[in-house]
């Protein structure tokens, strides 16, 4: 018997859209343009003889019958990815591109990509760390972590976990807080939001002399600095607590929870896929057992 289907390109796009919420986040899953998603409807609509959308001043909203659709086309699509992946092998996927900074990506993640490796095989990543300001869901970039103290801009924004401040000097350094903050000079990390006025101000203390100390553009280097005895850096919890665990630098006094938080931020729809909810939920976990333990 064969199979009556409306043309299937079409419904690709119509259970894009319903499930991403709009035609604009389902173009940028799709790598097409909104019109064309538009047009894909639209043509799925007459093929059916029905509408799939309220279309109105409150903006698109599904229909009873697109309620129905959605559901059994989403079901449909996602048996076949299950059916393909069995076939070809886990490592088949369409790979994840993201944009980590420097630091999180060489103190934090590098270390546990082991560990999301073991329990994600399928899941394969592409991880860039350029400075440069990048525009998640533009083709590039699926996701990225970022150190912010809120969302901005059109991408979903999803918190993982709220950024600790603590300063740390080499690993011999004896002083304490009041002691290091008089004798030794503070480094600075310029691309940071928060830095040492911020954490003097949470602490009710004065800040460091800025006109004293080194600067550098990235929490990494400013670290290895403060492990070599060139001052006081301040580290950023959770990704510089390996630095502290293993001795490498000495942490002065106990972290206190700054404005910023790091959050993952995703191209529209990227956590109703499988990979987007594996990685999501495996940096959630990681992160959360690491606050626990602090």
């Amino acid at each position: 018997m064969a199979h009556k289907l409306p043309p299937l390109s079409a419904l690709r796009m119509f259970e894009a859209a319903g499930r991403c919420g709009g035609f604009t986040a389902a173009a940028s899953e799709l790598g097409v343009t909104p019109s064309a998603v538009s047009h894909g409807v639209r043509a799925l609509e007459d093929a059916l003889g029905v509408p799939l959308f309220h279309r109105d001043q409150r903006g698109m909203r599904l229909t009873p019958a697109g309620e129905t659709l959605l559901r059994e086309a989403t079901r449909a699509f996602e048996g076949l990815s299950r059916c393909v992946e069995a076939l070809t092998g886990p490592r088949a996927g369409r790979r994840l591109t993201g944009s980590v900074a420097p630091t999180f990506a060489t103190r934090w993640l590098m270390p546990r990509l082991p560990d999301l490796r073991r329990r994600h095989p399928s899941l394969d990543l592409s991880i860039s760390t350029e400075r440069e300001h990048v525009e998640i869901g533009d083709g590039r970039f699926d996701f990225a972590i970022r150190m912010a103290s809120a969302p901005a801009g059109p991408a979903e924004w999803h918190r993982l976990v709220s950024v600790r401040l603590v300063p740390v000097a080499a690993a011999d350094c004896r002083l304490t807080l009041s002691e290091a903050l008089a004798r030794l000079p503070a480094i600075h990390v310029t691309a940071a939001g928060e830095d040492w006025a911020s954490w003097a101000a949470l602490r009710g203390l004065p800040p460091p002399d800025p006109s004293r100390g080194l600067r550098f553009d990235t929490i990494q280097l400013a670290l290895d600095a403060a492990a070599q005895g060139l001052g006081l850096a301040l580290a950023r919890l959770p990704v510089c607590a390996d630095d502290i665990a293993a001795g490498r630098v000495h942490a002065l006094d106990a972290p206190i929870e700054g404005g910023t938080a790091y959050w993952l931020v995703t191209r529209p729809g990227l956590l109703r896929q499988r990979q987007g909810r594996q990685l999501a939920a495996w940096l959630r976990e990681q992160l959360d057992g690491e606050t626990l333990a602090a």
